[in-house]
């Protein structure tokens, strides 16, 4: 790692104005210039975490995610949030990553007010990963820069093999989101999950490309620890002949459970095969 530990710093403009300049820890696999989608995704949680903060206690249980074209390492990001309903019980926020005139993701977030009720709970014997300690480390390696989003995530492989489409990791951040900011569970989340299915690969990655044009995230609770947590993925892809696909991932910590990523996947053949 080098001294800049963080994957954006933050700039503040007019009154109310923030800027974000992206590290080269932001660098996808597929382009030298453009951005893995966590980075991106987790911005956008944080600015529907701060727009939610004054409407009391509520829970994101769902963020779906939006990846209109590649975002570029280069160019200056701004997010603008809108609050689009709010009932008694459940919020729906809206946020939009822009460059200049260009949007380049959106998300909408579900929130659900958080009351104290005698709910019955139920196990449904998933299978515990191995303790993150127990496991080997691992790099993925279908990305071709020396600096990357790869090199700011800490990987451990917790079952299956790679290349199957269907294994299981240990992963966290090396570095925080935002420089000088703590960054907390949620947006932890959103940095790793759209990792999904690079963890979950099904294909040759010296031949074959897999871009996901979204990301959404299903969560009923958020992982506990403190902010060097590991967070678990499980994941499943399935592949067509047609040219597109679907990962499933199962989120985890420690403890069980805690929701799931789902990814569509533009499948593509490289130029030099």
């Amino acid at each position: 790692m080098s001294e800049k530990e963080f994957f954006y710093q933050r700039v503040l403009g007019a009154p109310g104005q923030e800027r974000f300049f992206a590290t080269e820890f932001t660098r996808g696999p597929w382009s030298n210039d453009h951005q893995h989608g966590g980075p991106p995704t987790a911005l956008l949680a944080r600015a529907v975490e701060r727009e939610g903060a004054r409407a009391g206690e509520m829970f994101v249980t769902r963020m779906t995610f939006e990846l209109l074209r590649p975002i570029p390492i280069s160019a200056p990001l701004e997010v603008v949030t809108e609050v689009l309903a709010e009932g008694r019980s459940v919020h729906r926020i809206a946020a939009a990553l822009v460059s200049g005139d260009q949007q380049l993701a959106v998300g909408v977030a579900v929130r659900i007010r958080v009351q104290e009720l005698a709910v019955p709970t139920f196990a449904h014997g998933d299978a515990a990963l191995r303790p993150p300690d127990q496991c080997r480390a691992f790099e993925f390696p279908f990305f071709h820069h020396a600096v990357g989003y790869h090199t700011a995530m800490e990987v451990r492989l917790a079952d299956g093999e790679f290349g199957t489409g269907n294994m299981a990791a240990w992963i966290r951040p090396r570095c925080d989101l935002i420089e000088g900011e703590e960054t907390t569970p949620l947006q932890r989340i959103m940095i790793c999950a759209d990792a999904g299915h690079g963890v979950g690969t099904a294909l040759d990655t010296s031949a074959w490309s897999f871009v996901n044009p979204d990301l959404s995230v299903h969560l009923h609770r958020l992982p506990t620890g403190g902010a060097g947590e590991w967070l678990g993925m499980h994941a499943r892809t399935w592949s067509t002949p047609l040219g597109f696909g679907m990962c499933q991932t199962q989120l985890s910590d420690r403890h069980g459970p805690l929701g799931v990523g789902i990814q569509s996947q533009v499948i593509s053949k490289l130029r030099d095969h």
